[in-house]
């Protein structure tokens, strides 16, 4: 029997969670004909032997290709900046306003401009193509001979220099936009795979539009972990607030705090702490996996308030929530509202049914909106989200305190709402998505790769 070989990238934290975890890996494996090759910084490479590795399964840890050179720093600047969305918007005032930038940002909005003309766009890929090297993985295409390559995350640098060696030796390229948000906020991608999986037809249409890939070469498959979700059985809440010291009787808010990356020194969770404990909740307060959440004074509290902290990385590179979703979920599942900051958090919320509120005010007031959390709502996906009706901006700590007791009262205010962003955001809730992502694996490895 002929062995089949695919290349599969986990470079950004959260692919072990997304992917690898879910019902598309399993079904891969269980294909005795087929071998995989999972890439993953070196760091993990033990955990995701450990986790992920079997007869057919290998686990091979990437080294750093070490500090970037001038011209991949400036390469990879004109990309990111290489896009015109509201989010790149923003990023252009902050270069102004905070860093005093004004030559960089002028010419930030230069390339926003440019980067409309379909043109541009292809010639900035060829000269990126042309002037970039990717020899750093070409000892395991002569190792392993791949079949096709399945980059997780189009946007994630090492995932570009894969595809790209795959690309230089006539090896099919399968890519996938990770997450909701990439579109709008990463730039312009800097390859157009042969294929793309993506989660929803809102994805897509981004894709179209932004990215240029055409729209037959774009299947729609859901999200893969959420089909855990739907389909797992969930600790009970009594075990579950045993664990944490608190009261599986009283309502509970779910607080994912927004990290120093965000908040800029900001004490924005010490002063929703409590707020939230002022109103007779209690809280689980979870923090977050990138950079450190300034607690100030807080400290767990028996029967009021528990601190959950899944593991802090300092990039989204290094963290990893790898087995550790469940526990989310379960958090989720039995809080009665969940209240964050700008957040995937609140799609999470939205699977389990559950009110979202999120933070759109600082601690400090009259913070300039170039430091404030209320610039990152105006960020495209973030901004839809809240035209949907299905999530409260709590703009000042008594919207939060009105906003909570409405939701407390009646959790299926909004409802409709959250319907809507389910149907953007999410496709379907079937159970499925890690299935119809494998099919498509697999029918490009069968039927639609290159011979």
């Amino acid at each position: 029997m002929s062995c089949r070989t695919i290349f599969i990238t986990s470079f950004f934290g959260l692919i072990g969670r997304n992917i690898l975890s879910t019902d598309t890996l399993s079904i891969l494996r269980r294909r005795k004909d087929l071998r995989i090759v999972i890439f993953t910084p070196k760091e993990k490479e033990v955990l995701y032997r450990d986790t992920f590795g079997s007869n057919n399964i290998i686990v091979e840890g990437i080294s750093s290709g070490g500090p970037p050179s001038k011209l991949k720093s400036f390469m990879a600047s004109v990309f990111l900046n290489s896009s015109d969305t509201a989010a790149r918007r923003i990023h252009r005032v902050i270069e102004r306003e905070q860093y005093e930038k004004y030559v960089r940002s002028t010419f930030h909005w230069f390339l926003a401009k440019l980067s409309r003309l379909r043109f541009y766009r292809r010639w900035l890929r060829y000269c990126d193509h042309r002037l970039s090297s990717w020899t750093r993985f070409s000892e395991y295409f002569e190792k392993y001979s791949p079949d096709l390559v399945f980059v997780t995350d189009i946007f994630e640098p090492d995932d570009i220099e894969l595809a790209r060696e795959a690309r230089s030796r006539g090896v099919y390229v399968l890519g996938m936009i990770r997450s909701w948000d990439n579109v709008t906020t990463k730039g312009l991608n800097r390859i157009v795979t042969d294929k793309l999986a993506v989660n929803t037809p809102r994805i897509k249409s981004e894709a179209i539009k932004y990215c240029d890939f055409q729209k037959e070469d774009i299947t729609v498959v859901g999200v893969p972990h959420y089909d855990a979700y739907t389909e797992e059985k969930r600790i009970s809440k009594e075990l579950l607030f045993k664990q944490l010291n608190l009261d599986s009787v009283k309502k509970t808010v779910f607080f994912a705090a927004p990290s120093d990356i965000y908040t800029q020194g900001d004490s924005i969770t010490e002063k929703i702490v409590n707020l939230l404990l002022s109103t007779g909740v209690q809280v689980i307060l979870r923090l977050y996996i990138v950079g450190h959440v300034n607690l100030g004074k807080i400290k767990p509290i028996p029967g009021r308030l528990a601190i959950d902290d899944p593991g802090s990385g300092n990039d989204f590179i290094a963290a990893d929530l790898t087995g550790k979703d469940a526990h989310l979920a379960d958090l989720i599942y039995h809080s009665d509202v969940v209240v964050a900051f700008a957040s995937t958090l609140a799609i999470d919320a939205m699977v389990f049914g559950k009110p979202v509120i999120f933070v759109g005010f600082d601690a400090v007031e009259g913070r300039p909106y170039w430091q404030s959390l209320r610039r990152f709502y105006d960020y495209n996906h973030q901004r839809d989200l809240l035209k949907s009706g299905g999530v409260r901006l709590a703009r000042s700590p008594q919207d939060l305190a009105n906003y909570l007791k409405v939701y407390l009262a009646d959790p299926a205010a909004d409802f409709e709402g959250r319907k809507r962003i389910i149907a953007e955001r999410c496709w379907k809730l079937d159970g499925g998505s890690g299935k119809r992502l494998a099919e498509v694996i697999l029918g490009l490895i069968y039927n639609g790769t290159r011979a």
